[in-house]
């Protein structure tokens, strides 16, 4: 998992995988749910979410993420997991597009850069 790229890992269907959502992805599942991907979002916080597009958030995110899976087998595994769980899985993998690929603060070079600005110089 790169959190930098904006992956998420989390155990569905029998096993751990990677999500992703790739700007191509993002516009298709606009498309393919006729929804924005905020309203989806805004459905899985209050729980009014359908099967249709949970299962479709997570096939184009498995496939961002390099997987090559049907809608078919990734309804079987949105069954398998619980649509709860998929659907908490599927609220992280959008919420990568809300705060960004990778949190400057969560950056390595973020404590690089503190230390080196809290470092006394010499040339003052």
């Amino acid at each position: 998992m790169n959190k930098y790229k904006g992956e998420v890992k989390g155990k569905f269907g029998d096993k751990e995988r990677v999500f992703r959502l790739t700007f191509d992805n993002i516009v298709q599942v606009e498309d393919r749910t006729a929804k924005s991907v905020m309203d989806i979002a805004r459905s899985i916080v209050i729980q009014s979410f359908s099967f249709r597009d949970i299962a479709i958030v997570l096939h184009e995110a498995l496939n961002g993420g390099g997987g090559k899976y049907t809608l078919s087998a990734v309804g079987d595994m949105v069954m398998k997991t619980g649509l709860t769980e998929s659907a908490i899985i599927a609220g992280k993998v959008l919420e990568t597009i809300f705060t960004g690929e990778g949190k400057e603060d969560d950056s390595p070079l973020v404590e690089v850069e503190k230390a080196v600005s809290d470092t006394p110089s010499n040339n003052i």
